[in-house]
This record gives C-alpha cells, structure tokens and sequence, in this order.
C-alpha cells in the first residue's frame, strides 16, 4: 500500500499566527479603551481669561496644607470674591418670578436681572459658562464637583512642596533621560515653577478643559501620574525610591 505523502500546508501555523495578531491588536488597541469614558466638567472653566485676563496664579485658586499635600479646588467662598451674585437677592427674584428654585433650567432661561447684572464675563460663550456656574452651584449652595486630572489614590502621599523647588534648568539638563515621563516640550521654555512637569501640559493656560478619561471600574483618572514616571524621576535626581517615600 502506498505510504501517503507529508502534506506541504503550514497546517495549524498559519491560524496561530493570526490568532496572535488579532489578540495582541485587541489586548493593546482596542480592550484597554473600553475600560475609559470621556466625561466632561461640570461647568466650562478657562484657565485662560483667569490667568491671562486676570493675572490671577496658581495660588489664587488651589490651596495646599503645611505638610505640602493638596487640599482641594478653590470653594464658593472664593469664587465669589469676583463672581459678586447675592443668593439671597436672586432667590428672591426667583421668587418673584414664580420659578421653582431648584429648577436650573428654567432659571437659566429667564435671566433675570438679579443675576444678569453681576456677571462680569465678555464673550458670550463665557458669559454662558459663568451664568452656569452661578445658578446650578453658587446661589445653590453647591460646590462645584470638580473632576480631579491627577487625583491619586488615598495611600499615596505627594507634597508640592518637595516639589515646588525643582531647578527647571537642571531638569532640562536631563531631557532626554526625562522623555518617557513628560512631554520634552516642556522644557522649551524655562520657567522658575512649571506646573507642566506633572499635570496636563498646558491646563494652566487652556481655555476649554479637556475631557476627564475616567476608568469604569476604578474612577480614576486616565491622566494620573503613573508610578514608573515618579521613580524614573526620583532615580534621575538621585532622590529615595523606597515604598515609604510616596506611600504612607
């Protein structure tokens, strides 16, 4: 009888490989999206007409405690310092107007004077966001929930103040060990603080915030400062990277 001949097909090879393709295409590409939605702040805020309109920094808004850790986004307190809407006065016009207080739409739509005449932006678009942010929050008594960029988990400890010293010039020095951790092109322009080394690039000076890309399973934020990126830096400047350092 005669013997069959050893067929020439790859036989399984073939499907494997693209069996292994398509899994690293969807495990790297396609899977790890899923997990983000964009999710947009709760009242449109530029960094733009306060920092360059205003001349207002960093510390004019966001505190932090003596032991450097961050303590929050301003409150209604200090935003009406500028943003002068009487609550009492305007729900009193609200009242007046027969409008249920706790409806923001109808609010909004009516413009009433009460409000209209104490708002200080420009542009329509900012007058818009403004006109928002008074009604749903301020004369509410509702602090705005801010979606935080770089909040980090509870056992992480980071203080601004370790940070704030950083010798920008040194860092620039080391550009291009530096260019896994942040956008090189922060160090075009030296500056004696620049908050770009961490946060978004440019969130200081943007005029529409960015979207927050926020994980469906943990909630956090998909812009976070990643481990790795602070013992990179931390072995860079030959500073401790020991478990305790970082997490209390």
């Amino acid at each position: 009888m005669e013997e069959r001949k050893a067929s020439k097909r790859c036989g399984g090879v073939l499907p494997f490989i693209i069996g292994f393709l398509a899994t690293c295409v969807l495990g790297w590409a396609v899977i790890p999206g899923l997990f983000f939605e964009d999710v947009e702040q709760p009242v449109r805020f530029s960094h733009a007409i306060h920092v360059d309109g205003q001349g207002m920094d960093c510390e004019s808004c966001h505190y932090f405690r003596d032991d450097g850790s961050y303590a929050g986004f301003p409150t209604n307190e200090v935003c009406a310092e500028c943003h002068a809407v009487y609550p009492d006065e305007a729900m009193e016009a609200i009242a007046e107007a027969g409008i249920d207080p706790t409806d923001t739409d109808a609010i909004l739509a009516a413009k009433l004077d009460a409000i209209e005449d104490n708002l200080v932006s420009g542009e329509e678009a900012d007058l818009q966001a403004e006109r928002e942010y008074v009604v749903k929050y301020l004369i509410q008594g509702k602090e705005v929930p801010w979606l935080n960029y770089q909040y980090q988990p509870d056992n992480v400890y980071f203080s601004h103040k370790a940070h704030e010293g950083l010798d920008i010039a040194e860092m620039a020095a080391m550009k291009k060990e530096l260019s896994s951790v942040v956008d090189s092109s922060v160090f075009d322009e030296p500056a004696e603080q620049n908050c770009d080394l961490c946060h978004l690039k440019g969130i200081s000076t943007n005029d529409t915030p960015p979207a927050f890309q926020r994980n469906v399973l943990s909630g956090y934020s998909k812009m976070t400062m990643k481990m790795w990126k602070c013992e990179r830096c931390h072995a860079l400047k030959g500073q401790p990277n020991a478990c305790y350092t970082c997490h209390k």
